[in-house]
């Protein structure tokens, strides 16, 4: 029975592709790569989306060319080093020719097809430009080929069917002249991408570019790279992609350079001198109390984490507060904060230090620029870059190490725009005046999770209680030494993959020896993501002090546990996901989980404070309502952020009932 034609050509066709693409797949997984990154989280559509809100005409959008346009030309380039130079493991045939034509033309369209369908807006031009670039490329892929020798396509095929040595490979690749051109324009663009994006944070390179045009340019180097390995690399005889993988297993036990950052000078206290909370709650009742039986509200703030999106909305919800309620933020005695919403926090604490209260209504603005800042850009820059010599050295350079960068970003923004070093200070110098310990501002509680043993850890001015924090890690006591803001700031904000866990050590004394102990302290998120326990166990050391004072006459405190929550799961219908379910089920039920048990936690301690008689404490949760897609990450967009902030003008204000009896019983406390 003679053989189907179409059948027949197919299936040559079938074994055509896998034989290329089983070289080539690595330039497959990064153009895949891509495609999630750019379209498959909430992070991605906020970042396409200001590209889209600042017109076709705008320097943005020109950046997110010029990297589609090196990245289209690296993908061809890439696929003409690994298929036409010096192939392995291809036979010839009709089909295998038309491919090795086309591949990486049509590759090299790829990377503005992937983009036109991230900016995919029927209204607006962005994709459909996009779309006609890649058209372009084609015809400039062709238009080279045909009239620029050393991009000619031969007319004749040479494979090899041998093992070769990587000198062999080597000299063949520096003897083709396609070949010579690629790499000597990858180590190029590789000079250049490194040099201009491990100069200091302070310069805003990546600030300028933005992070969708970072995020082109790393993967446009990660082809390269990746590419060339592939070439050098011969599955059968030399798998070079494995020994690099091991090297760079072994290699990391040597290269952590995620130490964190001390502070350390004649202007730090030392950390013996930091308050108790006994101590510093006293002292705190003292620069409030007027006469014998005053009332006093004591206000503990929980700020749930959610990158920036927690960091605007627990700023915004503060500022708010302390315009309706008069003398609000000196009755917060202290922040317990979680990942975006720790950042808030200390933001809020240290403008709270800077500004003095008449002038914080004028300077709002200033504040408003610095939580809405760019601080995605310096992080993937950071790790695109810099990160990627590291994990080729032995010695560890902090300075590398992308979660210093996120700290940088927002001292310098803080900087920048107030013009301070606030965040740059150290966290117990913050509470320092001229006149002694400063009262009036909150304590910070920022919490994070030590990966090695699952403990909660908590960075604070204050020394706290081991009755009452069992089981918790205290960082500034781990090592010994204070830190600065930014950088406790950070030790409860690294959450997956954006940022890696920070180490902090110190020796421990077991049996005699001393031996080192410590960890790598990651986002709070994976220990509770609400903050609310830190607050409770913070309260439960308080009552003993507050009983105290009622009994005695001196003063009736009256404590409220005020949750600032931004996570979105009330309400949900969920539908069973069956696609690659042996996979994403796994990472569906960590995230989701993680998210939803800020829900619990919230229905439950609000339940459960009713059990407070003595004192009796109010427990009050300030919602963001999701009427916009708002990110988890570190970049907001303008319109986004401005959604975040009219929300916070409306949800936050007297008209809720729960904010009118707290306004009432500052009233009745005669706080003004």
């Amino acid at each position: 029975m003679p053989s189907n034609p179409f059948i027949s050509t197919a299936r040559d066709y079938v074994v055509a592709f896998y034989q290329t693409q089983r070289n080539a797949l690595v330039i497959i997984i990064t153009l895949l790569i891509a495609l999630y990154i750019l379209t498959g989280t909430d992070q991605a559509d906020d970042m396409i989306e200001a590209v889209i809100s600042s017109g076709v005409g705008s320097l943005l959008f020109l950046f997110i060319l010029v990297g589609a346009f090196i990245w289209s030309w690296v993908v061809y380039g890439s696929t003409r080093l690994i298929l036409h130079v010096s192939p392995v493991g291809l036979r010839l045939t009709p089909a295998m020719d038309t491919l090795l034509r086309w591949l990486p033309r049509l590759g090299g369209m790829l990377p503005n097809l992937i983009l036109a369908f991230a900016f995919w807006e029927p209204a607006e031009p962005q994709p459909y430009l996009l779309i006609t670039a890649s058209g372009i490329l084609l015809y400039m892929f062709r238009l080279v080929e045909q009239r620029v020798p050393v991009f000619a396509l031969p007319h004749h095929w040479t494979f090899r069917d041998r093992y070769t040595s990587m000198v062999q490979d080597f000299r063949v690749l520096w003897r083709h002249p396609l070949g010579r051109r690629i790499v000597a324009t990858g180590f190029v663009l590789t000079a250049i991408l490194l040099i201009l994006f491990s100069l200091p944070v302070q310069w805003g390179i990546a600030r300028y570019f933005r992070p969708t045009a970072v995020i082109l340019f790393g993967i446009s180097f990660f082809t390269f790279w990746g590419s060339l390995l592939v070439y050098f690399n011969d599955y059968r005889y030399r798998p070079l992609l494995l020994v690099v993988g091991i090297y760079f297993v072994a290699v990391s036990a040597f290269n952590d350079n995620t130490a964190v950052r001390e502070a350390t000078g004649p202007n730090v206290p030392p950390i013996d001198q930091r308050p108790t909370v006994e101590a510093h709650f006293l002292r705190w009742v003292e620069a409030r109390h007027t006469a014998p039986g005053d009332t006093i509200p004591l206000i503990l703030v929980a700020a749930e984490g959610g990158g920036i999106r927690a960091l605007n909305w627990t700023a915004e919800t503060l500022i708010r507060l302390d315009s309706i309620i008069p003398g609000f933020s000196r009755h917060v005695y202290a922040l317990s904060g979680v990942s975006g919403g720790g950042v808030g926090t200390a933001f809020y604490t240290a403008f709270l230090r800077d500004v003095p209260e008449a002038q914080r209504i004028d300077r709002f603005a200033q504040f408003r620029r610095v939580i809405r800042d760019d601080y995605l850009s310096a992080v993937s820059s950071a790790l695109l870059f810099p990160e990627s010599l590291q994990r080729l050295s032995f010695v560890p350079f902090p300075s590398l190490e992308r979660g210093k960068w996120l700290e940088d970003s927002w001292a310098d923004s803080y900087r920048r725009n107030l013009g301070l070093h606030t965040l740059d200070s150290a966290v117990t110098s913050l509470y320092q005046r001229p006149g002694g310990y400063d009262y009036n501002l909150p304590s910070l509680l920022l919490n994070g999770t030590l990966a090695e043993s699952g403990q909660k850890v908590i960075t604070s001015n204050l020394k706290l209680d081991s009755r009452y924090f069992r089981d918790v890690v205290s960082t500034v006591d781990l090592l010994s030494h204070d830190v600065p803001l930014k950088t406790a700031a950070s030790l409860c904000s690294r959450f997956p993959v954006v940022t890696n866990g920070a180490l902090v050590r110190n020796g421990a004394l077991k049996n005699g020896d001393v031996q080192p102990y410590g960890g790598h302290v990651v986002d709070g998120g994976y220990f509770d993501n609400s903050g609310v326990e830190t607050c409770f166990q913070l309260l439960n050391n308080l009552v003993p002090s507050i009983r105290r004072l009622d009994s005695t006459g001196q003063a009736t405190v009256v404590p409220y546990i005020l949750f600032i929550q931004n996570s979105n799961t009330l309400g949900r219908v969920t539908r069973a996901k069956s696609i690659m379910q042996i996979v994403r089920i796994p990472l569906l039920g960590f995230f989701n989980a993680w998210d939803n048990g800020s829900v619990t936690r919230d229905n439950m301690f609000n339940s459960f404070v009713d059990r407070f008689a003595n004192p009796r404490t109010n427990y009050l949760t300030l919602r963001l309502a999701y009427n916009d897609r708002y990110p988890l990450g570190w970049y907001l967009s303008e319109r986004v952020a401005n959604r975040l902030s009219e929300q916070a003008r409306d949800s936050i204000s007297l008209k809720n009932p729960a904010l009118r009896q707290l306004q009432s019983a500052f009233r009745r406390a005669g706080v003004r």
